[in-house]
């Protein structure tokens, strides 16, 4: 309990403190000499800023960054995320002319499987299938398509109120968005990719159609609750909503855990095997006598 209440000494709470408190400066600043040319860049990390955190408290726990080259992350961030909101844009659209309906519940089935088609599409070639690779690649595309999402509520808002009100939906979403389409995607990615790392190959499941129902539930039932003119004790259901997501996209990638170099493999081999069982001096790490 200790260590939970001591979080400002994480890692991933100063990202978020760093990139909040840089997007508010950036937006006083433009308020105060009406500079607007750092718009984008003040809307980008207060959309950015609480993805970011939980990208680095999930690497902290499992080590999923050091999976896939780093190249590879910010190319599923960038054109990932991209496609990902490009396809999910074009059919919500389609399929949601009225988004204060009941249509909105509609959502979740249709961009659950739109961030999907990148990581899917690198799936198909056979590289990166464990499934640690699996979920670092989910948030990647995840992130970039929650940053340019909330990007565009932000924009938005600028055209009805100010700058400042924008900053404010930056910061609202920030709390929600890594509870939200971060984790749907990581845990779809978790159990599918550790599936096709044990088959070999891209297959399909009952477990993963499984879990992508569950993500795209989830999805709607949260978006339902912010948009539909539902009561006041129906909508406090939200935070019950992010805390289930979360707890299973914890489940889900609960075995994945940091790599131990060779040399501290190593020493942990020669501290806990019993004398008779311990490597001779030269011998290669982690193999005994």
């Amino acid at each position: 309990m200790r260590q939970h209440l001591r979080f400002y000494r994480h890692r991933w709470f100063k990202v978020w403190l760093a990139m909040t408190a840089l997007s508010a400066a950036l937006i006083i600043m433009m308020e105060a000499v009406g500079n607007h040319a750092v718009r984008p860049a003040a809307f980008f990390y207060g959309a950015a800023a609480g993805p970011m955190a939980l990208l680095v408290a999930v690497h902290d726990r499992t080590g999923i960054g050091t999976s896939v080259p780093g190249v590879t992350l910010v190319g599923m961030f960038l054109f990932g995320g991209g496609v990902a909101l490009l396809l999910g844009g074009y059919f919500d659209s389609l399929l949601i002319p009225d988004g204060a309906s009941l249509d909105i519940l509609r959502v979740g089935w249709i961009e659950e499987p739109a961030k999907l088609v990148p990581i899917l599409a690198l799936a198909l070639t056979g590289r990166h299938l464990t499934k640690a690779a699996g979920v670092a690649l989910g948030l990647s595309c995840a992130t970039g398509f929650a940053v340019m999402e909330s990007m565009s509520y932000a924009w938005k808002n600028v055209d009805k109120d100010s700058a400042v009100g924008a900053g404010m939906v930056l910061f609202t979403r920030g709390l929600t968005t890594p509870f939200g389409h971060l984790v749907w995607t990581g845990m779809v990615c978790a159990i599918a990719f550790e599936v096709w790392h044990l088959a070999g190959r891209v297959v399909v499941t009952v477990t993963i159609v499984c879990a992508f129902t569950v993500a795209a539930t989830l999805h709607s039932i949260n978006d339902g609750l912010l948009v539909l003119d539902v009561p006041v004790s129906v909508r406090l259901l939200f935070p019950v909503v992010a805390a289930v997501s979360y707890w299973l996209f914890h489940r889900a990638t609960g075995d994945l855990s940091p790599r131990v170099p060779g040399g501290a493999a190593a020493l942990a081999v020669r501290i806990t095997a019993p004398p008779g069982l311990q490597p001779p001096a030269g011998a290669p790490p982690g193999r005994p006598a």
